[in-house]
């Protein structure tokens, strides 16, 4: 089964979302990727979580790191209820939590023991269910988002505590992986101008080779792929307003409303006018 790329758009707006869900306002995305971090605190057993061809069996305690880019589902226990708490964060915010002696990509490494499951006893639980009662209970009327980003970096200091296993990512490669992170906002921000190789390297001071090369090491996709995913499914959200069509292709960057046509028609298994019309006033 193919993972569907999951955009951010659907998830949240901003650099960060932190949601509680049950089985009753449960993300049901089948097998999915995304181009964001995700870290996941099951105060319940929930099911079976699936992450790069590998299963657990999920159980109160159980803490998922998700890298960008790793196919995943949640196959959750419907005679069974259950709670957990998604925090979803772009890389350019995650890696700003980041100090010269602790790197928060050292636990997000497919090379580190406890990636992608840890679980953490109850006495060690607690201070992880110290911080989302906060984030449950506290609403400020003003300054709420510095608040709550006070409670990621808590959050992110109790799992690189608990998580980091004295792997190191070297300079270089926390280079190369803070350079996808970097073409990602990038792309992210400009997805209705032209995005060319030249321009992409340009903006990273790389060359096309390079940049193109490390992309796709890093995420296991093509660059120009994501490009096209990214822009569809933009395309996708934008459908689901009044937007005429023709308008909808230029503001995700296809100046070619036939090639929109074909490339939306393939990648959603639908037309623009099919999909519009199963989705008005979805947003």
């Amino acid at each position: 089964m193919d993972a569907k790329f999951l955009s951010r758009l659907s998830i949240y707006k901003g650099d960060y979302d932190c949601l509680f869900r049950t089985p009753k306002n449960e993300l049901h995305s089948g097998l999915h990727y995304h181009d964001f971090y995700e870290i996941v605190v099951y105060l319940g057993n929930a099911g079976v979580f699936k992450i790069n061809n590998e299963e657990y069996l999920i159980r109160r305690g159980d803490i998922a790191l998700i890298n960008m880019f790793d196919p995943h589902t949640l196959v959750y226990n419907p005679n069974t209820h259950y709670e957990r708490f998604s925090i979803s964060i772009d890389p350019s915010l995650l890696l700003s939590f980041n100090t010269p002696d602790s790197n928060l990509l050292d636990i997000f490494s497919r090379d580190n023991c406890n990636y992608p499951i840890i679980h953490v006893d109850d006495g060690c639980f607690d201070k992880y269910l110290a911080v989302l009662h906060q984030f449950r209970d506290t609403k400020l009327a003003h300054g709420n988002d510095i608040f709550e980003k006070a409670l990621l970096h808590q959050i992110a200091s109790y799992l690189f505590s608990d998580c980091y296993d004295g792997i190191h990512f070297d300079n270089a490669e926390s280079r190369r992986v803070s350079m996808v992170a970097e073409l990602v906002d990038f792309i992210n921000a400009h997805l209705n101008e032209d995005l060319s190789l030249e321009r992409l390297a340009h903006e990273v001071n790389y060359s096309e080779y390079y940049i193109c090369r490390i992309f796709k090491k890093i995420t296991n996709y093509t660059l120009t792929n994501y490009i096209i995913e990214k822009r569809i499914s933009k395309a996708a959200y934008f459908l689901k307003g009044d937007l005429p069509i023709s308008k909808v292709a230029e503001n995700v960057g296809f100046n070619n409303y036939s090639y929109f046509y074909k490339t939306f028609r393939k990648m959603m298994g639908t037309s623009p006018v099919d999909y519009r019309a199963s989705h008005t006033e979805e947003i």
